[in-house]
């Protein structure tokens, strides 16, 4: 079950273990939102049982949280790309995808700049090999741009259940006028840069 930690302030800071959850409230760091949740936590806590579902806590005090610089890594360059090879357009599961080199590293193309690299389809890379587009008639579906949002929205993407129970949270707490200036509310995580 994944717990999400968020600021005092309600912002998403990470998805924390339930070893971690235990360690917080030990330390009287943290609070629930709802004391049904306090109440299960604590009695599978004291029963060495794990349930089943999100649970949603808030530190005490608000952190100051520096700036997190989104990394182009293959899990976030399928984040971003939605799982669709930027070719063909095959939308596919992560494991029949690869990551492509618009310029080939070996013809001067940066290996890790949200600019060089795309969610390409084995069959479309192959085809690609050690070509540039042009070359070998491919087309880009839409050109490669850094993901410019939050390190949080990030995570809501990767842990679709969490993003739920932090959306209800806040349709719950947070008044519906407020609501729609919400990032989490748009739907719209990782819009590209442009």
């Amino acid at each position: 079950m994944p717990v999400l930690l968020l600021n005092a302030s309600m912002q998403p800071l990470n998805v924390i273990s339930r070893r971690r959850l235990v360690v917080l409230l030990t330390k009287e760091r943290v609070a629930f939102f709802d004391d049904s949740d306090r109440v299960a936590v604590e009695w599978e806590v004291a029963h060495r049982r794990l349930g089943e579902g999100v649970i949603v806590v808030r530190l005490l005090r608000n952190v100051v949280v520096p700036r997190r610089l989104i990394r182009a890594n293959r899990r976030n360059l399928l984040l971003r790309d939605e799982h669709t090879c930027q070719y063909c357009g095959l939308r596919a599961g992560p494991t029949e995808l690869t990551i492509d080199h618009v310029i080939p590293v070996s013809r001067g193309g940066n290996p890790n700049s949200w600019e060089n690299q795309v969610v390409a389809c084995k069959r479309c890379n192959g085809r690609k090999a050690n070509h540039l587009p042009d070359e070998v008639h491919l087309r880009l579906a839409r050109p490669p741009r850094p993901v410019v949002q939050e390190y949080a929205h990030l995570l809501l993407l990767r842990h679709p259940e969490v993003r739920s129970a932090y959306e209800d949270l806040l349709r719950s707490v947070v008044p519906s006028h407020l609501r729609e200036l919400s990032p989490s509310s748009s739907g719209a995580f990782l819009q590209p840069m442009g």
